[in-house]
């Protein structure tokens, strides 16, 4: 005879366990229950990609809902999340992998691959650009690129007549005469070497003695060590009839000074180079020349913020990027790059940040800059990107989906510029002003973006490291 006892807690444990299981499943007042139907992924035909072209590859979900797209040979090539847009890197085999995430209808697809030949073209030409105008001791500037995109070295046919750095271009007359310069690619893996190209230009007679011209093509950029900038430029075209025997840089505000036989040139500054703009003057046996228009420094850096991701252990949110920092007057500009969210995956989804909208001092020592996925700041439903205590997307409940066919959903990352010393670690306090958000398909857990920022990620996320480096 059965225990009625037994019978009983066996019947509650078989109703809680089928209450979890519904639960679990969109039953219940959770929400409506998921239809889960079957989707795939089929790929269009595979389009032809030339080395150093574009194209794009096309794949359609069954359902409807739109793919999203990876490379899965990031050194052969690199493709947009949403457009499919392949551009190649390197000579190979480029893979791009389509993935769809399901809806309340659809349950997530099968992954989907296409691979795509990199075709080798052999072939390469150089070509000059305009002739310079050079005096005797005086220099000047020549360029020729190659169509492959290959670094091009230069040699003098006419070494006494005129000299000219190998790798930078820059010629120095020092007789009167025609100057011969000769471009060379030697080619790489890809690539055939390229038929030598020549410039001829004439070298002419200063006249009387003068002070030289002005230098050109100046250029300032913090140096790698603390308090220190790197000035470069181009001797004057014309030497004033006598050799050029140093060059002078000067600051503005005035103060800072510094004096170097050629170029590039550091300059130590007393405590910080922030603030300070710079020009260059040429000396010869006369005296000095007139100085170049003043210049900002201008040093462009690599930026890693890494997002500790508990619950998507080993993989984290991570955005490399990079930007320009202008020191002269205390601004950043142009911070892009890519999102790997670590919620999807693998492979992750990974997003553009290509908008650089937002730049505010934390009144301190430093700016916290923010680069979008989209032209807006408006990432969640309350409006800008930094409202919004549960992370909904932009224009919830009446917009559509970000998933959903024509939704679009914004993302962004924001990074700390240590202003007098970029390369310098980042304190804990600093580190804790970092944030990222992904309301773009594919990084949302339902309407809710996926976020990462002190104490209150959306799966727990926060900052944990930020390193910026120069290239």
């Amino acid at each position: 005879m059965h225990n009625p006892i037994k019978l009983s807690r066996a019947v509650i444990l078989l109703a809680v366990a089928t209450s979890a299981w519904l639960t679990g499943c969109g039953g219940g007042s959770d929400g409506p229950a998921i239809k889960a139907m079957a989707q795939s992924i089929r790929f269009g035909a595979a389009p032809s990609l030339a080395l150093n072209g574009t194209a794009t590859v096309v794949a359609i979900a069954s359902s409807g809902l739109p793919v999203t797209y990876t490379s899965a040979t990031p050194t052969v090539c690199s493709v947009h999340a949403s457009t499919g847009a392949v551009k190649d890197l390197a000579a190979g085999t480029c893979t791009i992998a389509a993935d769809q995430a399901g809806d309340d209808n659809f349950a997530p697809a099968g992954q989907a691959t296409q691979s795509v030949q990199v075709l080798v073209n052999p072939a390469q030409t150089m070509q000059f650009g305009p002739a310079p105008a050079l005096s005797l001791y005086g220099t000047a500037s020549i360029t020729a690129s190659a169509t492959s995109g290959l670094l091009v070295r230069y040699s003098s046919l006419t070494p006494g007549i005129c000299t000219v750095n190998a790798v930078t271009g820059v010629v120095t007359g020092i007789a009167v005469g025609n100057c011969t310069i000769a471009a060379d690619q030697a080619g790489d893996a890809s690539y055939n070497a390229a038929t030598q190209v020549t410039q001829t230009f004439p070298v002419t007679d200063a006249g009387p003695a003068a002070a030289p011209g002005v230098p050109t093509g100046v250029k300032a950029a913090l140096g790698s060590t603390p308090n220190s900038v790197v000035v470069s430029f181009v001797g004057p075209a014309s030497s004033g009839g006598s050799p050029v025997t140093g060059y002078t840089v000067v600051s503005t505000p005035a103060g800072i000074t510094a004096a170097g036989p050629a170029s590039p040139i550091t300059v130590n500054c007393p405590t910080s180079c922030s603030g300070y703009a710079f020009t260059v003057l040429a000396s010869n046996g006369v005296g000095k020349g007139a100085p170049s228009a003043g210049v900002d420094i201008l040093t462009s850096y690599q930026v890693k913020a890494t997002f500790f991701e508990p619950d998507t252990q080993p993989n984290d949110t991570i955005f490399t990027g990079s930007f320009t920092l202008n020191s002269t007057r205390q601004t950043v500009s142009g911070l892009t790059g890519l999102l790997t969210e670590s919620m999807t995956g693998p492979p992750m989804l990974t997003v553009p940040l290509t908008y650089q909208l937002s730049v505010v001092n934390d009144g301190q020592s430093g700016l916290l800059v923010t680069s979008f996925a989209l032209n807006t700041v408006n990432t969640f439903s309350e409006g800008g990107f930094a409202a919004g205590s549960e992370g909904i997307y932009y224009g919830w409940p009446t917009a559509k989906h970000p998933g959903a066919p024509g939704g679009v959903g914004n993302a962004y990352v924001t990074v700390f510029v240590n202003l007098a010393n970029p390369l310098a670690a980042l304190t804990p306090v600093q580190i804790n002003k970092l944030v990222y958000a992904d309301c773009a398909p594919g990084g949302m857990m339902g309407d809710t973006c996926m976020t990462g920022y002190w104490g209150r990620g959306t799966m727990g996320g926060y900052p944990v490291s930020q390193t910026i480096t120069l290239p």
